[in-house]
Protein backbone atom coordinates (compact mmCIF):
# COMPACT_ATOMS: atom_id res chain seq x y z
CA UNK A 1 0.00 0.00 0.00
CA UNK A 2 1.91 3.61 -1.15
CA UNK A 3 1.76 6.17 2.11
CA UNK A 4 -0.46 8.80 1.92
CA UNK A 5 0.49 12.37 0.83
CA UNK A 6 1.16 14.44 3.90
CA UNK A 7 -0.63 17.91 2.50
CA UNK A 8 -3.50 14.95 1.70
CA UNK A 9 -3.30 14.11 5.61
CA UNK A 10 -3.16 17.25 6.68
CA UNK A 11 -6.11 17.88 5.05
CA UNK A 12 -8.46 15.08 5.74
CA UNK A 13 -7.61 15.97 9.91
CA UNK A 14 -8.69 19.54 8.96
CA UNK A 15 -12.10 18.22 8.96
CA UNK A 16 -12.21 16.37 12.32
CA UNK A 17 -9.94 18.72 14.27
CA UNK A 18 -13.26 19.24 16.23
CA UNK A 19 -13.40 15.60 17.08
CA UNK A 20 -10.11 14.66 17.37
CA UNK A 21 -9.49 16.17 21.13
CA UNK A 22 -11.75 13.23 22.69
CA UNK A 23 -8.45 11.09 21.12
CA UNK A 24 -5.72 13.42 22.74
CA UNK A 25 -5.98 11.68 25.83
CA UNK A 26 -3.74 8.93 24.45
CA UNK A 27 -0.33 10.81 23.77
CA UNK A 28 2.18 12.69 25.51
CA UNK A 29 5.71 14.43 25.20
CA UNK A 30 9.42 14.99 25.81
CA UNK A 31 11.96 17.53 25.38
CA UNK A 32 15.42 17.15 23.98
CA UNK A 33 16.71 18.58 27.28
CA UNK A 34 14.85 15.92 29.34
CA UNK A 35 16.11 12.98 27.01
CA UNK A 36 19.70 13.88 27.52
CA UNK A 37 19.11 13.70 31.10
CA UNK A 38 17.80 10.12 30.85
CA UNK A 39 18.94 7.30 33.43
CA UNK A 40 19.95 4.11 33.03
CA UNK A 41 17.16 1.80 33.27
CA UNK A 42 16.81 -1.67 34.88
CA UNK A 43 14.53 -4.46 33.38
CA UNK A 44 12.32 -7.47 35.26
CA UNK A 45 10.31 -10.07 33.51
CA UNK A 46 6.81 -10.86 35.25
CA UNK A 47 3.60 -13.02 33.80
CA UNK A 48 5.24 -16.08 33.28
CA UNK A 49 8.27 -14.18 31.90
CA UNK A 50 6.03 -13.06 29.04
CA UNK A 51 6.48 -9.23 29.78
CA UNK A 52 9.45 -7.55 30.42
CA UNK A 53 9.33 -3.81 31.82
CA UNK A 54 11.85 -1.70 31.65
CA UNK A 55 11.72 1.14 34.35
CA UNK A 56 13.43 3.75 35.92
CA UNK A 57 13.42 4.19 40.45
CA UNK A 58 14.78 6.48 42.53
CA UNK A 59 14.12 7.30 45.79
CA UNK A 60 12.76 6.05 49.20
CA UNK A 61 10.26 5.76 51.34
CA UNK A 62 6.81 4.26 52.58
CA UNK A 63 4.97 5.61 49.56
CA UNK A 64 5.91 4.50 46.28
CA UNK A 65 4.60 6.56 43.12
CA UNK A 66 4.16 4.62 40.06
CA UNK A 67 4.34 6.59 36.61
CA UNK A 68 2.43 5.75 33.83
CA UNK A 69 2.79 7.25 30.35
CA UNK A 70 0.89 7.71 27.30
CA UNK A 71 0.82 6.82 24.21
CA UNK A 72 3.83 6.14 21.85
CA UNK A 73 6.59 6.84 24.57
CA UNK A 74 8.32 5.96 27.57
CA UNK A 75 8.70 6.34 31.22
CA UNK A 76 11.76 8.60 30.73
CA UNK A 77 9.05 11.69 30.18
CA UNK A 78 8.42 11.60 33.73
CA UNK A 79 12.23 12.81 34.25
CA UNK A 80 11.17 16.10 36.25
CA UNK A 81 8.68 13.78 38.10
CA UNK A 82 11.31 11.34 39.15
CA UNK A 83 14.16 13.63 40.65
CA UNK A 84 12.07 15.91 42.53
CA UNK A 85 9.17 13.33 44.04
CA UNK A 86 12.35 11.14 44.99
CA UNK A 87 13.58 13.31 47.61
CA UNK A 88 10.43 12.04 49.92
CA UNK A 89 9.12 8.37 48.04
CA UNK A 90 9.65 5.68 46.61
CA UNK A 91 9.64 6.31 42.72
CA UNK A 92 9.11 4.47 39.74
CA UNK A 93 8.62 5.19 36.13
CA UNK A 94 7.58 2.31 34.05
CA UNK A 95 8.12 1.70 30.14
CA UNK A 96 4.68 0.07 29.22
CA UNK A 97 4.83 -3.14 27.08
CA UNK A 98 5.27 -2.16 23.61
CA UNK A 99 6.60 1.41 24.36
CA UNK A 100 10.31 2.08 25.33
CA UNK A 101 12.49 -0.72 26.05
CA UNK A 102 9.23 -3.19 27.69
CA UNK A 103 8.38 -6.05 25.51
CA UNK A 104 4.86 -8.72 25.51
CA UNK A 105 4.52 -11.79 24.25
CA UNK A 106 1.10 -11.30 22.59
CA UNK A 107 -1.05 -9.45 20.73
CA UNK A 108 -3.67 -8.23 22.73
CA UNK A 109 -3.38 -4.56 23.72
CA UNK A 110 -6.27 -3.97 25.23
CA UNK A 111 -6.70 -1.80 28.63
CA UNK A 112 -7.16 -5.11 30.78
CA UNK A 113 -3.92 -6.45 29.82
CA UNK A 114 -2.14 -3.09 30.73
CA UNK A 115 -3.81 -3.44 33.94
CA UNK A 116 -2.43 -6.75 34.48
CA UNK A 117 1.25 -5.53 33.42
CA UNK A 118 1.09 -2.87 35.99
CA UNK A 119 -0.77 -5.19 39.15
CA UNK A 120 1.58 -7.82 38.23
CA UNK A 121 5.08 -5.03 38.71
CA UNK A 122 3.60 -3.71 41.79
CA UNK A 123 3.64 -7.69 43.21
CA UNK A 124 6.83 -8.68 41.84
CA UNK A 125 8.14 -5.16 43.13
CA UNK A 126 6.84 -5.62 46.68
CA UNK A 127 5.28 -2.05 46.82
CA UNK A 128 3.71 -0.84 49.22
CA UNK A 129 1.06 1.81 49.92
CA UNK A 130 1.22 2.75 45.85
CA UNK A 131 0.37 6.11 44.68
CA UNK A 132 -0.75 5.29 40.16
CA UNK A 133 -0.28 8.89 38.12
CA UNK A 134 -1.14 8.42 35.07
CA UNK A 135 -0.96 10.54 31.78
CA UNK A 136 -3.39 10.38 28.85
CA UNK A 137 -4.24 6.71 27.66
CA UNK A 138 -3.28 5.61 30.82
CA UNK A 139 -6.02 7.00 32.53
CA UNK A 140 -7.83 4.04 31.68
CA UNK A 141 -5.07 1.99 32.88
CA UNK A 142 -4.81 3.29 36.28
CA UNK A 143 -9.35 3.00 36.75
CA UNK A 144 -8.76 0.02 35.53
CA UNK A 145 -6.07 -1.34 38.17
CA UNK A 146 -7.90 0.03 40.86
CA UNK A 147 -10.85 -1.71 40.08
CA UNK A 148 -9.42 -4.26 41.49
CA UNK A 149 -9.58 -3.18 44.99
CA UNK A 150 -5.75 -3.76 45.51
CA UNK A 151 -4.83 -3.48 48.89
CA UNK A 152 -1.67 -2.03 48.16
CA UNK A 153 -3.06 0.92 45.75
CA UNK A 154 -3.74 3.98 48.32
CA UNK A 155 -4.44 6.17 45.80
CA UNK A 156 -5.04 7.04 41.51
CA UNK A 157 -4.31 10.35 40.02
CA UNK A 158 -4.89 11.32 36.42
CA UNK A 159 -3.14 13.38 34.34
CA UNK A 160 -4.97 15.55 31.53
CA UNK A 161 -7.93 12.81 31.31
CA UNK A 162 -11.55 11.51 32.30
CA UNK A 163 -12.66 14.82 30.61
CA UNK A 164 -15.08 14.11 28.56
CA UNK A 165 -17.43 11.90 30.48
CA UNK A 166 -21.37 12.43 30.00
CA UNK A 167 -20.30 14.60 26.91
CA UNK A 168 -22.50 13.31 23.82
CA UNK A 169 -21.42 13.16 20.13
CA UNK A 170 -23.45 13.52 17.56
CA UNK A 171 -23.62 10.48 14.62
CA UNK A 172 -22.11 12.80 12.39
CA UNK A 173 -18.74 13.78 14.93
CA UNK A 174 -18.36 9.96 15.44
CA UNK A 175 -18.50 9.39 11.20
CA UNK A 176 -15.65 11.73 11.52
CA UNK A 177 -13.39 10.01 14.13
CA UNK A 178 -13.76 6.93 11.98
CA UNK A 179 -12.18 9.07 9.05
CA UNK A 180 -9.61 9.68 11.79
CA UNK A 181 -8.80 6.12 12.48
CA UNK A 182 -8.72 4.74 8.47
CA UNK A 183 -6.18 7.57 8.23
CA UNK A 184 -4.15 6.57 10.99
CA UNK A 185 -4.09 2.92 10.23
CA UNK A 186 -3.23 3.47 6.59
CA UNK A 187 -0.46 6.00 7.10
CA UNK A 188 0.25 6.15 10.75
CA UNK A 189 3.71 7.13 10.44
CA UNK A 190 3.03 10.77 9.03
CA UNK A 191 -0.67 10.71 10.08
CA UNK A 192 0.07 10.45 14.09
CA UNK A 193 2.66 13.31 13.89
CA UNK A 194 0.04 15.23 11.54
CA UNK A 195 -2.55 14.98 14.47
CA UNK A 196 0.33 15.89 17.27
CA UNK A 197 0.89 18.93 15.34
CA UNK A 198 -2.86 19.81 14.55
CA UNK A 199 -4.14 19.12 17.92
CA UNK A 200 -1.95 18.76 21.26
CA UNK A 201 0.49 21.38 21.24
CA UNK A 202 -0.08 25.26 22.85
CA UNK A 203 0.85 28.22 21.36
CA UNK A 204 3.60 28.45 23.71
CA UNK A 205 5.22 24.95 23.20
CA UNK A 206 9.05 25.21 21.80
CA UNK A 207 9.78 23.80 18.68
CA UNK A 208 12.26 21.58 19.65
CA UNK A 209 9.14 19.29 22.15
CA UNK A 210 6.94 19.73 18.90
CA UNK A 211 9.94 17.98 16.50
CA UNK A 212 10.40 15.40 19.44
CA UNK A 213 6.88 14.57 19.75
CA UNK A 214 6.32 14.28 16.02
CA UNK A 215 9.23 12.24 15.45
CA UNK A 216 8.59 9.84 18.28
CA UNK A 217 5.55 9.20 16.92
CA UNK A 218 6.03 8.58 13.47
CA UNK A 219 9.14 6.35 15.28
CA UNK A 220 6.90 4.24 16.86
CA UNK A 221 5.47 0.60 16.29
CA UNK A 222 2.41 1.50 14.02
CA UNK A 223 0.48 -1.94 14.58
CA UNK A 224 1.02 -1.23 18.34
CA UNK A 225 0.19 2.55 17.90
CA UNK A 226 -3.08 1.87 16.38
CA UNK A 227 -4.41 -1.04 18.10
CA UNK A 228 -3.59 0.56 21.78
CA UNK A 229 -5.93 3.57 20.29
CA UNK A 230 -8.51 1.63 19.41
CA UNK A 231 -8.69 -0.57 22.30
CA UNK A 232 -8.09 2.81 24.75
CA UNK A 233 -11.13 4.56 22.97
CA UNK A 234 -13.41 1.26 23.09
CA UNK A 235 -12.81 1.00 26.90
CA UNK A 236 -13.12 4.65 26.90
CA UNK A 237 -16.90 4.10 26.27
CA UNK A 238 -17.72 2.71 29.79
CA UNK A 239 -15.52 5.30 31.55
CA UNK A 240 -18.77 6.29 33.03
CA UNK A 241 -20.16 3.10 34.58
CA UNK A 242 -16.67 2.37 35.62
CA UNK A 243 -15.70 5.49 37.79
CA UNK A 244 -19.33 4.44 39.40
CA UNK A 245 -17.63 1.12 40.91
CA UNK A 246 -14.20 3.05 41.76
CA UNK A 247 -13.90 2.57 45.54
CA UNK A 248 -10.72 5.63 45.99
CA UNK A 249 -11.39 9.70 45.50
CA UNK A 250 -10.37 10.65 41.63
CA UNK A 251 -7.94 13.14 41.56
CA UNK A 252 -7.47 14.73 38.08
CA UNK A 253 -4.58 17.54 36.96
CA UNK A 254 -6.08 18.62 34.02
CA UNK A 255 -4.55 21.30 31.57
CA UNK A 256 -6.97 24.13 30.47
CA UNK A 257 -6.79 23.68 26.67
CA UNK A 258 -9.98 21.88 26.52
CA UNK A 259 -12.55 22.15 29.33
CA UNK A 260 -13.36 19.29 32.00
CA UNK A 261 -17.03 18.14 32.26
CA UNK A 262 -17.00 17.96 35.90
CA UNK A 263 -20.84 17.81 35.97
CA UNK A 264 -19.86 14.29 34.79
CA UNK A 265 -17.66 13.14 37.29
CA UNK A 266 -19.86 14.51 39.76
CA UNK A 267 -22.66 12.28 38.74
CA UNK A 268 -20.58 9.25 38.28
CA UNK A 269 -17.36 9.21 41.20
CA UNK A 270 -19.10 8.09 43.42
CA UNK A 271 -16.41 8.54 45.86
CA UNK A 272 -15.42 12.05 45.44
CA UNK A 273 -13.19 13.93 42.74
CA UNK A 274 -11.42 16.84 42.61
CA UNK A 275 -9.97 18.31 39.32
CA UNK A 276 -6.77 20.81 39.73
CA UNK A 277 -6.13 22.89 36.61
CA UNK A 278 -2.97 23.84 35.43
CA UNK A 279 -3.22 26.74 32.74
CA UNK A 280 -1.50 27.66 29.50
CA UNK A 281 -0.75 23.98 28.69
CA UNK A 282 -1.37 22.21 25.90
CA UNK A 283 -2.00 17.58 26.84
CA UNK A 284 1.35 17.89 28.55
CA UNK A 285 1.46 19.72 32.07
CA UNK A 286 4.00 17.80 33.47
CA UNK A 287 6.42 18.23 30.04
CA UNK A 288 5.64 21.99 29.43
CA UNK A 289 5.39 23.19 32.98
CA UNK A 290 6.74 21.55 35.32
CA UNK A 291 7.52 22.97 38.15
CA UNK A 292 4.26 24.21 38.65
CA UNK A 293 3.01 20.69 37.68
CA UNK A 294 4.84 19.35 40.95
CA UNK A 295 3.75 21.71 42.92
CA UNK A 296 -0.17 20.75 41.99
CA UNK A 297 0.78 17.25 42.18
CA UNK A 298 2.30 17.50 45.73
CA UNK A 299 -0.70 19.59 46.74
CA UNK A 300 -2.99 16.36 45.54
CA UNK A 301 -0.55 13.76 47.20
CA UNK A 302 -0.74 15.66 51.11
CA UNK A 303 -4.85 15.61 50.53
CA UNK A 304 -5.03 11.80 50.17
CA UNK A 305 -2.44 11.24 53.68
Amino acid sequence: MSLLPLRQIQTEMKKIAVLLIVIASLVSNVSMAQAQQRAETKQISLREKKVKISYLQQGQGDTALLFLHGWCIDGTYWMDQVDYFSKHYNVFAIDLPGFGNSTAERTNWTIEEYANDVTAFIDIMNLKHVVIVGHSMSGEIILQTALTNNPKIVGIVGIDNFKLIDVVFTPEQLNQMNDFFQLLEKDFKNTAPAYADLMLFHPTTSNEVKERIKTDFANSDPVIGYETCMKQMQYATNDAQRLEQLNYRLYLINSDGFPTNENGLKKHCKNGFQVETITATGHYPMIEKPSEFNLLLEKVLGEMK
